[in-house]
């Protein structure tokens, strides 16, 4: 939500790093919030009062031992009292890992409980009066920190400031202080537990690079700490200034904008069309940031009932959105509905690219550059990503593909249609609008190349356009892109004066900012004929559903004025989706035909994607679906596709055709930098038929479809094809590319944990065992007190 959880490194004590957040996550409940704040503020009591003792034992110039007499027992408990964090983080009060939080308080138990409490040469050095006074005043400073944190909206500066400062100082003394302490309680464990006297050395041992990492974290947490609170005051500053398409504010009070709560509302609105039972369920969701996948297969299962229900879901759920959201401009707020009625003055100017590259209908050939293997790990055929196959091999491919489970038989008979006419790869004839032109998996590169006309809409940054501009000059297409009339005032220069760098420079529309406006640029540019206008934009978390939802606005309102427009989208195979009965049925065969190691995990960590089907009151027959959503894409994910969803289904009704196919899994730059994304991907081949894709088979593959869709009048995303669907959401069931999600045994949300573990064995087996071997010998050590076994 725009009030996200925050999820923050913060210190346990010089030398300890905790992860957790006083943030309480959805599904605590008042009782625990009072919990939560009763422990913190308790916690820094204790802190104080052991800190106030300390002081006062140190002014007077006692021994450490006997200061040790003054504040022992009360250190003792309070210190003892932080077990209680892993329990919140067990019971999901906090979203803290509950090994990381286990471990990180162990580390200070040990130090009290393993060393000073029983080795009185601890207790009489003064290292004890440097440890406790540094744990002091770190431990009273974060637990008011977390106390402020579930109390007020925002922590005072202050209070952020030392928590995020004090460690410069307090790292140093106390990781010195603890060390001191364990290192004179050696003898005493010597003598008297000699398997804790080991122990006790390799904790020693690792301090000496723990310590700067753990400072060196630290660091970067204060830095993202503090970027994150300037982002936060600048945004709670310039929440008056908005401007565009923005969230609606959720709470009047406090004026929040609830990403969470209008989400969820959305979805209530759309299923409680057809099912209020299903909607009183999303509506009492206490965690919908995590809880929210059920629902939406309770909502594609109530629009798979009936046509009248599917497009009754699609209906609500896009009238509620565009009531919700609001358009700021100057000051004033209005729906998205009425702004998009309102601000019609033009204030785009056009120009346009002729590209010199090769002439249009010379491409004589369908080729899709491919090197990967079903059952290989797409990362070992990365030497020959760019292999291109076509003719004879391409549909060798194909049938590959279909045996394998990584497609279905109609997408292959669809890219098989396009080899068999090379004629429809001369798209001189065609115009496409492209929203986020230049996103990485659009079909831009290939639509100029082939000829197409082009209406291209991006954000107006010149490093942006000057990429768009130098690929149209180069290509075989016409290349058409609104200029800010304002800026081309400013100018002072024609447009065609201007270089590609000036161009570039007032080139482009915000589609957020200029939701209404880009609308009115587009119904008057478009030549009256056919037209396909594709949305590819694609942004982090709350912005993609703002996108999504302008996107559809501009689409809703190019469609009332064209008949015979065409609309295109990707889709996600991580998704709830209608599947063939072949593919439902090559779910249960894939669980039954899968790996040992897979059975014998099974119920505990996969779970089976053979859905129970819904019955079809139209068709008195059975509707298979699967559910690929992976909860931590998100809910704000899920809805902006789902608004693509619900926009096809409606315009679909009305007689427009549409090309939203299934995208494979593809292993771009922006996924696979995520270490755990690539780890994940680079073992999803286990799970037949999972087959990940790189850009270019997936960017050839999705343009292949694209152009079976616009060219062949019997293609299913054609209303006037003689082959008519059974429900609405069956647009997406055609031509599914969607890399073996269908086909797959276990739903996706579950197999990517398994998929990185098997990554990492497979590519750091040896690292990995002899790694093992180290801590087993080492164990055997501090156990026995022998080097060998």
């Amino acid at each position: 939500s725009a009030k996200r959880h925050k999820t923050l490194l913060i210190t346990l004590a010089p030398g300890t790093l905790f992860l957790s957040s006083p943030t309480v996550q959805g599904t605590a409940t008042a009782a625990m919030k009072s919990w939560l704040i009763f422990y913190n503020l308790s916690s820094a009591a204790g802190w104080a009062y052991v800190f106030v003792v300390a002081v006062q034992c140190l002014v007077a110039g006692m021994p450490a031992a006997a200061a040790w007499e003054a504040f022992g027992p009360a250190l003792t408990l309070v210190q003892s009292t932080m077990a209680f964090e892993i329990l919140h983080a067990l019971l999901g009060m906090v979203p803290s890992p509950v090994f990381v939080t286990a471990m990180q308080v162990s580390s200070r138990l040990w130090v009290i409980w393993g060393a000073t409490y029983y080795a009185k040469a601890s207790q009489e050095h003064w290292s004890l009066y440097l440890m406790v006074i540094s744990w002091c005043l770190a431990e009273v400073p974060r637990y008011l920190f977390y106390a402020s944190n579930l109390v007020f909206k925002s922590v005072p500066f202050p209070l952020f400031f030392v928590r995020y400062s004090g460690f410069m100082l307090l790292y140093p003394t106390g990781i010195t202080g603890e060390i001191f302490q364990c290192l004179l309680s050696l003898p005493h464990w010597a003598e008297n537990l000699p398997v804790w006297y080991r122990g006790l050395m390799v904790i020693l041992v690792a301090y000496l690079p723990g310590s700067p990492f753990m400072i060196n974290n630290m660091w970067r947490n204060r830095k993202s700490a503090l970027r994150k609170r300037g982002q936060a005051s600048a945004q709670a500053k310039g929440a008056a200034s908005l401007s565009g398409l923005a969230w609606p504010v959720t709470n009047h009070k406090t004026g929040d904008r609830s990403t969470t709560k209008t989400n969820q509302a959305i979805w209530v609105a759309s299923v409680n069309a057809v099912d209020a039972k299903a909607g009183e369920r999303a509506k009492k969701e206490k965690n919908w940031r995590f809880g929210y996948v059920k629902h939406v297969e309770a909502n594609v299962r109530a629009s798979l009932t009936s046509t009248k229900a599917a497009l009754a879901v699609a209906q609500a759920g896009l009238d509620d959105a565009h009531s919700r959201f609001i358009f700021v401009r100057n000051g004033e707020s209005k729906s998205l509905k009425e702004a998009m009625a309102c601000f019609t003055s033009p204030v785009f100017e056009t120009h346009e690219i002729q590209g010199s590259g090769t002439k249009a209908g010379n491409v004589k050939e369908l080729q899709i550059p491919y090197g990967g293997k079903q059952g290989v790990a797409y990362y070992k055929r990365k030497d020959k990503r760019n292999d291109l196959i076509g003719g004879p091999a391409l549909k060798k491919q194909l049938k590959e593909w279909v045996d394998y489970g990584v497609i279905e038989q109609d997408c292959a008979d669809a890219i098989a249609s396009v080899a068999d006419h090379p004629e429809w790869l001369d798209l001189s004839d065609h115009y496409f609008v492209l929203l986020g032109a230049g996103s990485a998996m659009g079909p831009l590169p290939l639509l100029l190349s082939l000829g197409a006309n082009v209406y291209a809409v991006d954000i107006d940054r010149p490093q942006v356009w000057s990429k768009l501009i130098q690929m149209a000059r180069k290509s075989s297409g016409k290349f058409t892109f609104p200029v800010r009339a304002a800026k081309l005032k400013a100018a002072g220069k024609p447009l065609k004066a201007m270089s590609d760098e000036e161009l570039a420079g007032v080139a482009g529309a915000n589609l957020l900012d200029d939701t209404p406006e880009i609308s009115t640029w587009l119904q008057s540019v478009c030549p009256q004929k056919r037209v396909t206008v594709g949305n590819y934009t694609y942004l982090d978390g709350a912005l993609h559903v703002q996108l999504s939802l302008a996107c559809d606005a501009i689409i809703s309102k190019l469609s009332e004025h064209r008949p015979d427009l065409s609309l295109a989208f990707l889709c996600t195979p991580t998704d709830v989706h209608a599947v063939p009965k072949a593919a439902h049925d090559a779910c249960m065969t894939n669980i039954k035909s899968a790996p040992l190691w897979q059975s014998l995990l099974g119920a505990p960590l996969l779970v089976p994607n053979a859905l129970k089907p819904v019955k079809g009151e139209d068709s008195k027959q059975d509707v298979y679906l699967v559910d690929g959503v992976v909860s931590a894409q998100g809910p704000n994910y899920m809805l902006a596709k789902r608004l693509q969803h619900w926009r096809s289904m409606v315009e679909h009704s009305k007689g427009h055709a549409i090309s939203s196919n299934i995208a494979p899994s593809t292993a771009t730059a922006s996924v696979v930098h995520n270490a755990q994304f690539a780890a994940a991907y680079g073992g999803m081949h286990l799970f037949k038929p999972m087959e990940v894709m790189y850009a270019e088979t997936s960017n050839a593959v999705m343009g292949a479809l694209l152009i079976h869709d616009v060219r062949n009048p019997k293609a299913p995303a054609n209303p006037k094809a003689p082959t008519k669907l059974a429900n609405p959401l069956q647009i997406f069931m055609n031509g599914g590319f969607h890399g073996g999600t269908w086909r797959c045994g276990y739903k996706m949300g579950s197999i990517g944990e398994l998929s990185a573990v098997a990554f990492y064995l497979s590519t750091m087996g040896p690292q990995l065992g002899a790694g093992a071997a180290a801590l087993a010998g080492l164990g055997y050590w501090i156990a026995t007190g022998n080097i060998g076994f």
